[in-house]
């Protein structure tokens, strides 16, 4: 039962990043990407995986070859190897199991394992090499068909244990028509029969409950994808060696509407920390105005975090100008302002637009937004001096940041807060944004922002686990 599992947590916790040396070219209608770390997906399986069986489980990403290996020791119990005439000092091996991530056409995430990369070796070997055994593909087939049935009750589907019941009961039934004609030297041994029967039957409704309970931490990160809603022959072929799952997006990311599956990609971050490696959850949608492609920046204006962030979000541009945020901020605007515009660059939040002066005319103007990190949740918005046909016009400032929060407030669907502080030291006019992480990612509820950055077409926000010395860093 335990290797289903691992498979479920090796899929649902797997980590993006920041971007590649050479980045692939983003598709036309990708709003957004997760990018989740190396680092959390283990610390993720470090506390959901408690077995006697499996100890040391890990999953290490490969950027280069773009697989995933979830690695660990597994002890076999003496009992089996007694069943299996194995030497029981042979009870401890290590194992690697490669899965090999895709997308389908239709949005369903497909775990392929490459058979030459799967395989065990005895725990104490001198020679891993030598002594590691392929897993042959017969028995694969029968360990991802457990891992099928088993997803497929975390899904929330648990019509496999009402199958098992009825199978039980009708070879109870059998062996009761069997037994009042048995030869004497065959009764003993249908009793047997029919006695486990029973106890497996018994057993039914324990087990149903406690997979109930194991299905309450996996229901939100993923689903098993059945025979009747995907077929593989349509986009893959026939595979023995694959898993077909899908991942509910709106426990990532429950602002985003109408959105499929991407793309999965495994990238590496080497600017925060030490560097590390992330798997990248891609995110498509059909919006009115077209996701604008990021820009590929060399720029070193963003210091690198010391700790490289857990999850990253990166949303696209297009996601703030949607046709139904941008009537709202006419709307909201009057006569005051037209020609109203936001973009995001490597430098902040470029702002533009024509402001009705008191003698009734627009003229131009040009100013620049920053986003700043604070403090654990929180970040602010602050407007530089706007310059209105070449003079500071401090009164333009405020209206500025009204539609900035509006147009935040609109497109993230109310996960953010604002609070206005008045003047920063710098100069600008500043609003404190304080953001309700359930709301922005309810899937992992412990993360919280630590960071926030902006990028050509693209906003960041960077989220990690806080210790106490963390939670009480003061605001710069």
């Amino acid at each position: 039962m335990i290797l289903p599992l691992l498979l479920a947590a090796a899929s649902a916790f797997a980590a993006p990043a920041p971007v590649p040396a050479v980045p692939p070219p983003a598709p036309s209608n990708r709003v957004a990407s997760l990018f989740f770390s190396q680092d959390f997906i283990n610390t993720l399986i470090s506390e959901k995986v408690k077995s006697e069986m499996f100890k040391d489980v890990s999953v290490a990403l490969d950027a280069s070859s773009g697989t995933i290996a979830l690695r660990g020791n597994v002890k076999v119990p003496v009992e089996e190897l007694r069943a299996i005439n194995l030497d029981e000092k042979l009870s401890s091996f290590r194992f690697q199991i490669t899965i090999q991530p895709k997308t389908t056409k239709k949005g369903h995430l497909v775990l392929i394992f490459p058979l030459d990369q799967t395989f065990f070796y005895p725990a104490d070997s001198k020679d891993p090499e030598h002594d590691r055994v392929i897993v042959p593909v017969q028995l694969l087939s029968v360990a991802l068909a457990s891992a099928r049935g088993y997803l497929a009750a975390l899904s929330g589907d648990f019509s496999g244990f009402d199958k098992q019941e009825r199978r039980l009961k009708g070879q109870i039934a059998e062996l009761d028509r069997e037994i009042p004609k048995a030869a004497p030297s065959d009764l003993q041994g249908l009793k047997d029969d029919r006695a486990a029967a029973r106890l497996q039957l018994e057993a039914i409704p324990i087990e149903r409950r406690q997979m109930q309970e194991v299905a309450k931490t996996f229901e939100k990160m993923v689903g098993f994808a059945g025979e009747k809603e995907f077929n593989l022959n349509d986009e893959l072929g026939s595979r023995r060696n694959a898993l077909v799952l899908r991942i509910p997006l709106s426990q990532f990311a429950p602002y985003l509407v109408g959105i499929d599956l991407g793309g999965v990609r495994i990238l590496r971050n080497a600017k925060n920390g030490a560097g590390e490696n992330y798997l990248a959850i891609d995110v498509n949608a059909k919006l009115a105005v077209a996701p604008v492609p990021p820009a590929f920046s060399t720029s070193t204006a963003h210091a690198p975090q010391q700790i490289p962030p857990s999850v990253v979000i990166r949303l696209n541009q297009a996601l703030f100008e949607s046709t139904e945020v941008l009537a709202a901020e006419q709307k909201s605007m009057g006569s005051q302002m037209r020609n109203f515009a936001l973009k995001f660059h490597d430098d902040g939040l470029h702002v533009r637009g024509e402001w009705k002066s008191p003698l009734l005319v627009h003229v131009p103007f040009r100013t620049v937004i920053d986003f700043v990190w604070t403090a654990p949740d929180e970040f602010e918005l602050r407007v530089r001096r706007v310059k209105v046909a070449g003079l500071d016009i401090e009164a333009v400032s405020g209206l500025i940041l009204e539609l900035a929060k509006k147009r935040l407030d609109d497109s993230m669907k109310g996960i953010c807060t604002f609070q206005y502080v008045g003047e920063a030291s710098d100069g600008s006019r500043a609003l404190r944004v304080h953001a309700d992480m359930h709301a922005l990612i309810p899937a992992f509820p412990l993360l919280h922002l630590t960071g926030i950055d902006t990028r050509d077409n693209e906003l960041l926000l960077k989220t990690g686990r806080l210790d106490e010395t963390a939670q009480k860093t003061a605001r710069p």
